[in-house]
């Protein structure tokens, strides 16, 4: 569904005599969230990032995975409500995570159809394979190969071998507290901290009946989790998060707060080195800043959010991102 927002948005050009000069889809898969909240994450979606997508003369819009087809009709199609929707060529960001194997099956369908067409997909902007932008343990294991700082990561083996992991953990990270996540999502979704090993037995095993990947982690006490925002190769501002009083997780999404720094002139450099070796062109770097210095915590690519940025940081990446996007858009016309 396309949210009602865009039809004002396109109702205003028209009665203007003028039609955008392109056109950003926002494609994600509405079963991980409750039912009732899809609507109202549509609606705040749509409100953040129509009124950026229009400083480049841009709509902006917002579709469910499940209601689209993807296919290959001598070409790549990708059939909405009867219509192609690459018979118009435009950008997309695709969601690619999901907590349901199958929904996580169909955004890739979609994701590698749109790769093969001849629109732009904005969350596809690196040079390398495309599990560097959500493997974490890949992208770690990536980074350590530059030089970079990392947390010891250790991979959960699958089903009835997954208990080895706890062995390997307290032999090379010790006797914790560590964190259990998951290779391949974010917004702190399912991310565990657990105090001791008798603990971390028991998050194994319940790991051990998911259908994803896991890693375990040492916690590492830190002042905040910074996010570096590098446009074309150079940084363009950050923003540090920190966690609730007590908690552990500083994602907004999971209540934390956020607060403009100045501290990404300690990782500038070191982010220049991972955004080169990947050929990013757009990128959003976290840091976990520790008493011992930065260590890097993950990256992620275009549907990392700016919104919560304050002013002036806010801006300059709307201009930095949006800007970026007009100019690859352009560039492949």
């Amino acid at each position: 569904m396309a949210i009602s927002g865009e039809k004002s948005s396109a109702s205003r050009k028209e009665a203007e005599g003028r039609s955008a000069s392109g056109l950003i889809t926002w494609i994600y898969q509405a079963e991980d969230l409750d039912p009732g909240q899809t609507v109202e994450f549509e609606k705040s979606l749509y409100e953040r990032y129509s009124a950026a997508a229009a400083t480049i003369d841009f709509d902006f819009r917002v579709l469910r995975a499940g209601e689209l087809i993807p296919s290959c009709l001598e070409k790549p199609v990708l059939r909405y409500q009867g219509t192609d929707l690459l018979g118009r060529r435009q950008c997309f960001i695709v969601e690619d995570q999901s907590q349901d194997p199958q929904g996580l099956q169909g955004l890739r369908a979609i994701y590698r159809t749109i790769q093969a067409s001849d629109s732009v997909l904005l969350n596809r902007t690196l040079s390398g394979p495309d599990y560097l932008e959500r493997d974490k343990l890949a992208l770690l294991q990536h980074a350590a190969g530059l030089g970079i700082p990392t947390p010891r990561t250790i991979a959960v083996p699958f089903g009835r071998y997954a208990r080895s992991a706890v062995t390997e953990a307290v032999r090379e990270i010790g006797d914790g507290p560590y964190i259990v996540k998951p290779r391949e999502m974010g917004m702190g979704v399912a991310v565990l901290k657990v105090d001791s090993e008798r603990q971390l037995t028991a998050a194994i095993d319940i790991v051990a009946q998911a259908t994803g990947g896991y890693i375990v982690q040492p916690f590492i006490p830190h002042s905040g989790d910074m996010r570096v925002y590098v446009a074309d190769g150079e940084v363009v501002t950050s923003l540090t998060r920190r966690p609730r009083p007590g908690d552990y997780l500083a994602n907004i999404s999971q209540g934390g707060s956020a607060a403009a720094t100045d501290d990404h002139r300690q990782v500038a450099d070191m982010c220049r080195r991972i955004a080169g070796s990947l050929g990013a062109e757009y990128i959003c770097i976290d840091w976990l800043m520790t008493e011992q210095g930065p260590v890097l915590n993950e990256w992620s690519t275009a549907s990392a959010g700016f919104t919560v940025l304050p002013e002036p940081g806010r801006t300059q990446v709307i201009e930095a991102f949006f800007g970026w996007i007009k100019r690859t858009f352009e560039k492949g016309a």
